[in-house]
């Protein structure tokens, strides 16, 4: 089978298909035969060796991605609740696993059945962003109806997720991005403002939020400190000094500032996600498909940072 992988920590030039082995399942994996995967800023932070103090106790060639859907044409014998012919959508594990090949052995807990109501290939979009959307804004930020939530980086694949899902959760949205996608975030996601940040700095003003969900990663704690409510939290997708700081203080006061780390999902969190889509309240934007053969400009693409909503790669 052609699977996407490199052999050494590097760039984009660092990806090539190659020819590997099909896997066999163990007793609790489906086997799938991928029809899409769709890039995330995770894979290439994973290929430029920013996870290697973990990932180097497993040998090359890693596979790249960990968003997938496809058909089942395997189970292992533990395997109940799915079975051969099954289409499912899911998401491989980030720091060992690896999505970006024709067939893909992933555990049982990590599918779940492909919403019905949309193109097989376009539910690979929706795993990642929409796990990562869900830890933040539902586990760590416990936002609810009336919350008054800032998503810093709203037209991205996570960003333009998260205003879906706060939409859900009746909070109060105020989205950041830039002039290009403001009329697009309006039309789309209707929050109850857009903030442009070419022309204006949203850390330099006197609204208050409980969430500050920084999609982009690309602010910190004590730039935001000042715009969260008493008990406001800042949420990040990238780690750094100040959720470090956090984490070491949990035990001893409320956290301000948490990362929220999606390195694995769950049949439950996929079966919300799938309900949702079938009900017409949540659906991914796909920016672009591209071929196989083109994995690279796909690639190149993702790491532009001006991607708006997902990129697919179809496998077939």
């Amino acid at each position: 089978m052609r699977a996407i992988t490199y052999n050494s920590y590097g760039d984009i030039d660092k990806l090539q298909i190659t020819e590997l082995n099909s896997p066999k399942p163990g007793i609790n994996d489906v086997i799938v035969k991928v029809i899409a995967i769709s890039p995330n800023p995770v894979d290439l932070k994973k290929l430029e060796g920013g996870f290697k103090i973990i990932t180097n106790v497993k040998k090359f060639p890693f596979i790249i991605g960990c968003d997938f859907s496809g058909e089942i044409i395997e189970v292992g014998k533990n395997v109940g609740a799915f079975k051969v012919g099954d289409k499912v959508f899911g998401m491989t594990d980030i720091l060992f696993g690896g999505s970006g090949a024709e067939e893909i052995k992933v555990s049982q807990k990590y599918i779940s059945l492909a919403p019905n109501n949309l193109e097989l290939n376009y539910a690979a979009a929706l795993p990642q962003v929409s796990n990562t959307s869900l830890l933040a804004l539902r586990n760590i930020a416990k936002l609810r109806a009336g919350h008054k939530l800032l998503i810093n980086g709203a037209s991205g694949g996570v960003g333009s997720t998260a205003l879906q899902i706060a939409k859900l959760y009746e909070a109060d949205c105020v989205a950041i991005t830039s002039s290009r996608n403001i009329d697009w975030i309006k039309d789309e996601f209707n929050p109850s403002k857009v903030i442009d940040y070419t022309k204006e700095d949203f850390t330099e003003t006197d609204e208050k939020y409980d969430v500050v969900f920084d999609a982009n990663g690309n602010r910190s704690y004590p730039e935001v400190e000042k715009i969260l409510t008493a008990n406001g939290i800042y949420v990040t997708t990238k780690n750094n000094v100040y959720t470090q700081i956090d984490f070491i203080k949990q035990f001893t006061k409320r956290k301000k500032a948490r990362v929220v780390l999606s390195g694995k999902t769950s049949t439950s969190n996929l079966d919300l996600i799938r309900m949702w889509v079938e009900d017409g309240k949540l659906k991914p934007y796909i920016e672009k498909t591209f071929s196989l053969t083109e994995f690279k400009d796909a690639y190149q693409h993702l790491a532009k940072g001006r991607t708006r909503g997902k990129l697919v790669i179809n496998m077939e």
